[in-house]
């Protein structure tokens, strides 16, 4: 029971995320931090649904699990440098730390969007970024 209560929160954090705040689009790409984790899960779900292409990151032992719910590009956060292999991204679900969400923003193309459910950004990181 205490893991089917967990359910609804993960699947709204994902729904307000991605459709309600990131408004993702068919045919766009996302970037799905931690997509072994709850939200991770199924935000690439919906994502897919959507009909956009999925990045993640994840440990290897979690791959085969990830590509079967939908994920297209597969990053193994141990070895890999994500900022290194995606680029020109439309959308960046943050879950991580504030040092990730700065390098996220180097794989988003112009005008792309990063959503954080983990902290900034803020209107102060924005200004401190010189987004505004």
């Amino acid at each position: 029971m205490e893991e089917a209560a967990s359910v609804p929160l993960v699947a709204l954090t994902a729904w307000q995320a991605l459709v309600e705040i990131g408004r993702l689009k068919k045919g766009q790409k996302v970037f799905i931090q931690a997509g072994s984790g709850g939200v991770g899960t199924i935000a690439i779900q919906l994502a897919k649904h959507l009909g956009a292409t999925v990045a993640t990151t994840a440990s290897a032992k979690s791959f085969d699990f990830l590509k079967e719910i939908g994920a297209d590009v597969l990053i193994d956060y141990k070895t890999q440098v994500f900022e290194a292999i995606l680029k020109d991204y439309d959308l960046v679900l943050n879950s991580q730390d504030n040092k990730t969400l700065e390098k996220s923003l180097n794989i988003l193309k112009a005008g792309g969007r990063v959503i954080s459910i983990s902290g900034p950004p803020t209107p102060e990181f924005a200004e401190a970024i010189h987004a505004n």
